[in-house]
């Protein structure tokens, strides 16, 4: 039977060991094969994001043979499953705050699965260029409702690395995508640009699977009021953890204000009158880690490498030398997020991506050095781009959370739609070295948000969601 109960504040209710809350004794539990599967279920988004973002690449010149279009339709292909990403942000995000996580990542992977097998039956560059749009919607709409439900879950002293170590996956995605792509395209030939699409498609259908059995997060539950049914899945919880279940129905609640539906544009206007300082740092943080990596992303192959002397099949072996290097520096920022944690660790990353940027300058005029530079700077720059979906997740109390992660994705792919036009125009006009000092200026920016964040704002290193929300203004 659903309890429904009055909006309260997230601190109305005080936690101690004699007297727990129904969320302290989430965040309390040991880690258990139940946080696993919800992790691996939901955290797959990544994996799908980086395998998507990287598949079109490589299969890219096979396509616009097969489907008879021109090198100028086909740039703007990735583009166009950008800004699907950034619509589906927008949109789902607050849906997942209005309607719930669970159903919400299960709509969104759905839509990605159907669009992706629809790409593999592209008859001409309209219609992939329509089903790459619906393909980003899918994953834009994944990452506000799988992130809320994973922090939801996760107990806090270990919400840092788990956050970190899924957005470490984007990369496993992408070096899988080369590798299919490379194989299937060296072995089978003709039309087979379509099972790359496809390979995909399977992987989400068979993860929907799994996902049926990942359970509703219990904070959205508590925000909504329906108090019966999150006591229900913290009792499943703690059992899978080996912990004491408590069944007194009468234990003290803390939870985030009961909010009633409010429409799209109610919800982002109660996001920045209730959050605005936390709302523009999480803008910051996201643009300044997404436009240089982006940027450079999008270039590099037909500007920057080409001009530094690296040419054939050089190119691809940099990319994946990026891919491996931005996997070590995520994995191991991800470890440091509860060790050190986020201020100082993010603080250390985008001040050393600014380094490895001006390295890059520097490092022009020999391929060994640039090629060195090059690993430093893929280190940084995907060490600050993990662990700012760590810190935007935290930000924001439960019945905005997905909104304000969708909001802060959306203007993030705002800044990676906007940085390879920049930065290809830049090249054009003043050559490579300027590009690299431009990519360290943002990096820069990075520094000063989280020196601001350093004054101003929480630490959420072994902090509860609730506890985040009642100490400093970011």
């Amino acid at each position: 039977m659903q309890t429904t109960v009055r909006a309260v504040s997230s601190t109305s209710v005080a936690s101690s060991p004699s007297n727990p809350t129904l969320l302290s004794r989430l965040d309390s539990l040991a880690w258990s094969p139940m946080h696993t599967r919800i992790a691996v279920a939901l955290g797959i988004a990544w994996v799908l994001d980086g395998f998507e973002t990287a598949i079109v690449g490589p299969v890219l010149s096979s396509i616009a043979a097969h489907l008879h279009f021109q090198a100028s339709l086909a740039a703007w292909v990735n583009p166009i499953y950008t800004i699907g990403m950034l619509v589906g942000a927008l949109v789902f995000g607050e849906l997942a705050d209005r309607l719930g996580r669970k159903r919400l990542f299960m709509v969104t992977l759905a839509i990605y699965a159907a669009a992706t097998i629809l790409t593999g039956f592209s008859w001409n560059y309209f219609s992939l260029a329509f089903f790459r749009f619906l393909t980003g919607i899918g994953i834009g709409g994944e990452f506000s409702a799988i992130n809320c439900a994973i922090d939801e879950f996760v107990p806090a002293r270990f919400r840092g690395r788990t956050d970190g170590l899924i957005n470490a996956s984007w990369n496993i995605g992408a070096i899988a995508a080369s590798g299919i792509a490379l194989y299937a395209l060296g072995n089978v030939g003709g039309a087979t640009w379509r099972l790359v699409f496809w390979f995909g498609a399977l992987l989400a259908v068979g993860v929907l699977i799994v996902r049926r059995f990942v359970p509703e997060s219990p904070r959205w539950l508590l925000a909504r009021g329906r108090v019966s049914e999150a006591r229900d899945i913290v009792a499943v919880v703690e059992a899978a953890s080996g912990a004491q279940v408590v069944v007194d129905p009468n234990l003290p609640i803390e939870f985030t204000p009961l909010v009633p539906p409010s429409g799209y544009f109610g919800q982002i206007a109660e996001l920045f009158r209730a959050t605005p300082h936390r709302l523009f740092f999480a803008f910051a943080v996201n643009l300044a880690q997404v436009m240089p990596y982006y940027g450079i992303l999008a270039i590099a192959g037909i500007a920057i490498f080409p001009a530094v002397g690296m040419h054939g099949q050089q190119i691809p072996l940099l990319y994946l030398l990026g891919a491996f290097c931005g996997l070590s520096g995520q994995v191991v920022s991800s470890l440091l997020m509860d060790r050190w944690g986020r201020r100082p660790t993010m603080l250390l990353g985008f001040t050393l991506a600014a380094i490895g940027s001006i390295a890059l300058a520097y490092a022009l005029g020999n391929a060994l050095h640039f090629v060195l530079s090059f690993a430093v700077f893929s280190v940084f720059s995907a060490w600050v781009g993990s662990g700012a979906y760590v810190i935007t997740s935290e930000l924001f109390p439960t019945h905005l959370r997905a909104t304000g992660i969708g909001l802060s994705v959306a203007v993030g792919r705002i800044g990676a739609i906007a940085a390879p036009l920049a930065f290809y125009a830049l090249f054009a006009r003043a050559g490579v070295a300027p590009v690299f000092v431009a990519m360290a200026v943002i990096f820069a920016a990075g520094s000063v948000a989280l020196l601001w964040w350093l004054r101003y704002g929480v630490e959420g290193r072994n902090r509860s969601l609730e506890e985040m929300l009642t100490q400093g203004i970011l």
